[in-house]
C-alpha cells in the first residue's frame, strides 16, 4: 500500500547549494539537504518563479520514489506525495545475505529510501560487521553507519565497529572520523574507543580544550575532561573566577565551585556586601549552605550586620539568628499554670 504525505523544499541547505527536503507523514518526519538533479522532472521555471506555479517531479531511490505534486513560489516549494515502494529491494538485500530480506514493512522500504541506502552499501556492511538480518539493517541504516564509516574508523585504530551495535553506538555519539581527527590535533591520539565514547557522550569538543589550555588548566587525562564539562566547568568560567580572585585553581576545586554555585558573579556580589577576599574553602561552605547575598541583605534588614562568613553558614544551617545587637530588650513573660484541685 503506498504511504502519503507532505512535502516542502527551501533554498540552500549546505555550502554545496543543495537544497533542504523535507518529508512528513501523520507518523514520521525527515529532513536532507538534495541536489537539484534528483529532484527529477522539476523545471527550472517553476523553482525560480516569483508566483505560484505547479510542480510535479519525482525523487527516486533503490528502496522506492517519492513522486511529489504542488506548486513553488520565490525558491520555495510545498505539496503532497506518494511513496511507492520499490519491490525488487527485498530480493537484492536477499542475495546480499540479508536472509529475511521479505520481512520488509512498506514503512522500512520509505526509511531506506529517505537515507538513499542502496543494496549494494548494505552487502559491504554485511561484509565488514557480519551477516544481517532486517533489524539491524535498519539501525545501520538509520544511524548513518556506511561502510565508508566502518573502514575509516578502522583505519584510524578505533575498536568497536566489528559488529553492529558497536558501530551504531559510536555513531550515535558523534564519534566520526572528523573528530578523532579532532581530537588528536587537540593533544589527544590514541584514544581508546572507551575514552572516545565518553568524550564524545558529553561533548568534549577540541576548540573547548584548547581554550581550557589558553585559560591556565594544564593538560588534564580524558576523564578528568569529562567531569569538567559534565559540570559546566568551561574556559570561560576559569577565566572569571580568575578576574574574581579565585587564580590558579585546581580542576576539581573549579569543579566543587561550579557544583555548588559559587560563581565570579556571586563572589563579587559577597565582595560588594564588605565579604571579600574570601577564602576557596570559605565560599565553598557559604555556597553549599545557601548563604546568599539575599539572605546577608535580609538580615541587615532587620538590623544584624558584621557576622563572620562562619557564622553565617551556622545560622543558614540551623535557621537560627546571632544574638540581637545590645540595646535591645527581650522581655521574658513566665506562664504560670493553674494549679488544679485535687478530687
Amino acid at each position: 500500500m503506498d504511504t502519503k504525505g507532505t512535502w516542502a523544499v527551501t533554498g540552500p541547505a549546505d555550502a554545496a547549494g543543495r537544497l533542504h527536503l523535507s518529508l512528513r507523514t501523520d507518523s514520521t518526519a525527515w529532513s536532507e539537504p538534495v541536489t537539484r538533479e534528483e529532484l527529477r522532472g522539476l523545471g527550472d521555471d517553476a523553482l525560480a518563479s516569483p508566483t505560484s506555479t505547479p510542480a510535479s517531479f519525482r525523487v527516486e531511490r533503490e528502496a522506492g520514489v517519492f513522486a511529489m505534486e504542488g506548486s513553488f513560489e520565490g525558491g520555495k516549494g510545498s505539496g503532497r506525495f506518494v511513496f511507492h515502494p520499490g519491490r525488487a529491494f527485498a530480493p537484492a538485500l536477499r542475495a546480499h545475505g540479508v536472509a529475511d530480506a521479505d520481512a520488509l514493512t512498506d514503512r522500512d522500504l520509505m526509511t531506506l529510501a529517505q537515507t538513499g541506502a542502496s543494496s549494494a552499501a548494505i552487502g559491504e556492511l554485511a561484509a565488514l560487521v557480519g551477516p544481517l538480518e532486517v533489524r539491524s539493517v535498519m539501525q545501520l541504516v538509520v544511524h548513518g553507519v556506511t561502510p565508508d564509516y566502518v573502514r575509516t574508523m578502522r583505519a584510524l585504530g578505533v575498536g568497536g565497529t566489528e559488529t553492529v551495535a558497536g558501530a551504531v553506538e559510536l555513531r550515535i555519539h558523534g564519534v566520526t572520523a572528523e573528530y578523532v581527527r579532532e581530537l588528536e590535533e587537540a593533544g589527544y591520539p590514541g584514544l581508546s574507543r572507551e575514552q572516545l565514547l565518553e568524550m564524545g557522550i558529553h561533548g568534549v569538543r577540541g576548540d573547548e580544550i584548547r581554550a581550557l589550555l589558553a585559560a591556565g588548566v594544564p593538560r588534564l587525562p580524558p576523564r578528568e575532561l569529562v567531569n569538567l564539562r559534565i559540570h559546566g566547568v568551561t574556559a570561560a568560567f576559569v577565566r572569571q573566577m580568575g578576574e574574581a580572585g579565585l587564580d590558579g585553581l585546581t580542576p576539581q576545586a573549579l569543579v566543587d565551585l561550579r557544583i555548588h554555585g559559587v560563581t565570579a558573579e556571586y563572589v563579587r556580589e559577597l565582595g560588594a556586601l564588605g565579604y571579600s577576599g574570601l577564602t576557596r574553602r570559605q565560599l565553598m561552605e557559604m555556597g553549599i549552605h545557601g548563604v546568599t547575598p539575599a539572605f546577608i541583605r535580609a538580615l541587615r534588614e532587620k538590623g544584624i550586620s558584621g557576622v563572620s562568613p562562619e557564622k553565617l553558614v551556622e545560622m543558614k544551617i540551623h535557621g537560627t539568628h546571632p544574638p540581637l545587637p545590645v540595646g535591645r530588650l527581650v522581655r521574658t513573660v513566665k506562664v504560670r499554670t493553674p494549679s488544679v484541685p485535687e478530687a
